[in-house]
């Protein structure tokens, strides 16, 4: 029945063309998978950008804080005069007070002082009250100003600030870097002295206005010098990172502290500059390394010594008895050529000698 209702329905109206299939849909791309290395990479990226980032958010808010104490020390802080005694230190140190010279004085500093002496203290210095001593104050900055005051017997003219330890350390490098700037080494071991009394890495960031790695640098250079040797060295302002870090690889040889010890005790260190105290300490541990052989003996068939080879130091020496083998010495002297051309020849180096 409905069959027949169909096929008088198809003749009233008119074969409809059949609806034409549709397209199966295309198949979705299928993303690419980074491989492990970019993947690895473009991670690495983007955390040390977040890095930078935080470290420069850092940097600029801590540079906004010490812009708002500044201006609160130079528009409504009152300046006082305090007893330089009564004044200590910051606890963390940054500048190296070195003695100076032998035979001689920091013409710097006694130039420093005579200018303050003839024209006063110009520039107040920031302390706090010393948390751990009632009565007594400490000092953020302005530590040449101090010790001047000190030398001249007179009073320090001061702004007295309550400053957490943070804000101390922060004012202190930030002045700093504003006036003269501390060399490498002094950066180093001001940035370690900070992290040895736990501050945070942003802290350290701020008050040395450098950025994580740099301070990552300057931590191991602290760690990896002799805190007496750098005593002895002093600030170096001339030699900078580069040269810091290669003479800590050179610290790494064998007798490296004997050579140390040597250029330490020689009285022209103790007159030199820093710099050049640099350069001695630098120089010696560059030298290549003494050559360390047995010494060798050559005895006649009767046990009695006939010739002896003796290396010391860089130098090698061979003694003949010419009593007991006088033709012995014209042999070595006959055959030394020969073997000197062995082994220039073993090293592809130009075996040419000259007979003198």
């Amino acid at each position: 029945m409905n069959r027949r209702r169909d096929d008088l329905r198809a003749l009233l109206i008119g074969s409809a063309p059949a609806p034409a299939a549709e397209a199966p849909p295309a198949p979705e791309a299928t993303p690419r998978a980074a491989s492990g290395a970019v993947k690895a990479m473009g991670l690495s990226l983007s955390q040390r950008a977040r890095e930078a980032e935080e470290t420069a958010r850092t940097l600029e808010e801590t540079q906004a804080a010490l812009t708002r104490l500044q201006a609160d020390i130079a528009a409504g802080a009152r300046v006082v005069e305090l007893d330089p005694g009564l004044v200590d230190p910051s606890f963390a140190a940054d500048r190296f007070e070195l003695e100076p010279a032998e035979g001689a004085a920091d013409p710097a500093f006694a130039a420093f002082i005579e200018d303050m002496r003839v024209h006063g203290q110009q520039v107040p210095v920031l302390v706090r009250p010393n948390p751990g001593a009632e009565g007594r104050f400490q000092l953020a900055y302005g530590h040449r100003r101090w010790r001047a005051a000190r030398a001249l017997g007179q009073r320090l003219r001061a702004v007295v600030k309550p400053l957490s330890d943070a804000d101390l350390v922060v004012a202190q490098g930030q002045e700093n870097a504003q006036r003269r700037d501390l060399s490498f080494i002094e950066k180093a071991f001001f940035a370690l002295s900070l992290d040895d009394k736990g501050f945070d890495r942003a802290t350290l960031c701020a008050a040395l206005a450098v950025q994580s790695a740099e301070i990552s640098r300057l931590l191991a250079v602290a760690r990896a010098v002799p805190p007496r040797l750098v005593a002895a060295i002093g600030a170096a302002p001339k030699a900078g990172r580069p040269r810091w870090l290669a003479l800590v690889d050179a610290l790494a040889q064998p007798r490296a502290q004997t050579r140390i010890d040597r250029v330490l005790a020689d009285s022209a260190f103790r007159r030199a500059e820093s710099d050049t105290r640099f350069s001695m300490v630098f120089e010696a541990l560059s030298q290549p390394a003494p050559i360390e052989a047995p010494q060798v003996v050559l005895r006649t068939p009767g046990g009695a010594p006939l010739a002896r080879l003796d290396t010391r130091g860089r130098e090698a020496r061979l003694v003949i008895d010419t009593a007991r083998a006088p033709d012995f010495a014209a042999l070595i002297a006959e055959r030394l050529p020969a073997l000197y051309a062995e082994w220039a020849q073993a090293r592809g180096a130009d075996p040419s000698t000259q007979k003198t």
